[in-house]
């Protein structure tokens, strides 16, 4: 039997994450969830978490605390991998958030990668996008402040001051050479969304190659979505490997490749609601095996179409 882990990285809203562990409960997953450390986990709803499952082994682990933007957010996808590849040799590695959920059953995702093998997923934006989002600078300076105005519980202007500092230290490294030293370093950064499926040989890749994931972005910006397509893509076998490799533009009626339905169009990303029902439906019939991002409580909707797609 093929088994698939699914590594999962959730903060909050633990009645949806037992939702989305149902969704994924299969005697062929074993589940790998990790909680952001600064979210409160009481044993109680860790038990609850872990009797949300009865075929899937589930591992959870509370013990990184993760920042938006910054390089903990590689540590925490690192960690997974390890924590999942160690324990066995697994034919797919899904990285999900804790707001993502699967738009089809696991019977029907699994005979989906039978029939795709060898095949990595991912989504690569246009140039366009690269280009718009000025994706070497995020590497080519050293951030300082991330873990301060990447902290959501901060003030606007605590997080304006940091953010001033911060472009203070950019004007001081290229006063003093110092990024210009650092581009001719750096390989070709790579972009692409940081939720992704991989074969065992894509994630053996990355893992050997933690030394100088370390090197290149333990102190950059939005390295997430920058670490794995950088590593992969050095090597034109992972190139071939891509499932879809047409470049999104960000625009609702494109097949993403990592086959997750994820609308920055209207947001960054957006959250569906009960009125995106048709949407989620049209997401389906494209090829989109998951998406993201769903807030149920306020989406009961939305909770039995899903409800409808996965448990048969």
């Amino acid at each position: 039997m093929l088994k698939h882990a699914y590594l999962i990285i959730a903060n909050q809203k633990f009645n949806q994450l037992k939702f989305l562990l149902r969704t994924l409960d299969d005697s062929q997953n074993d589940i790998y969830l990790l909680i952001d450390k600064k979210s409160y986990l009481s044993k109680k709803t860790q038990n609850e978490l872990l009797s949300s499952v009865r075929y899937s082994r589930i591992n959870i682990y509370h013990d990184l605390t993760i920042t938006w933007g910054d390089y903990s957010q590689i540590v925490a996808e690192l960690y997974l991998f390890k924590k999942a590849i160690s324990r066995q040799s697994y034919f797919y590695y899904h990285l999900l958030s804790g707001q993502d959920l699967p738009l089809y059953s696991q019977s029907y995702i699994h005979s989906f990668f039978l029939e795709n093998p060898d095949k990595i997923f991912l989504t690569i934006p246009s140039q366009e996008i690269y280009d718009e989002n000025k994706i070497p600078n995020r590497v080519k300076y050293d951030y300082y402040f991330i873990p301060f105005y990447g902290r959501s519980n901060l003030g606007k202007y605590s997080k304006l001051f940091f953010k001033l500092l911060e472009h203070s230290n950019f004007e001081l490294q290229k006063l003093f050479g110092k990024t210009r030293k650092r581009e001719k370093d750096l390989p070709y950064i790579g972009y692409a969304s940081n939720w992704v499926s991989l074969n065992e040989n894509a994630v053996y890749t990355i893992l050997s190659q933690e030394q100088e994931i370390k090197y290149i972005f333990s102190k950059s910006y939005l390295c997430d979505e920058l670490f794995i397509p950088t590593i992969l893509f050095k090597d034109k076998k992972f190139q071939n490997e891509l499932y879809y490799s047409k470049r999104g533009h960000d625009l609702p009626d494109e097949l993403q490749g990592n086959l997750r339905y994820i609308n920055w169009w209207d947001g960054s990303p957006y959250t569906w609601t009960d009125n995106d029902i048709d949407q989620i439906k049209n997401a389906r019939e494209m090829g989109h095996l998951f998406s993201r991002k769903f807030d149920l409580e306020k989406s009961p909707n939305i909770k039995k179409l899903i409800s409808s797609y996965c448990f048969k």
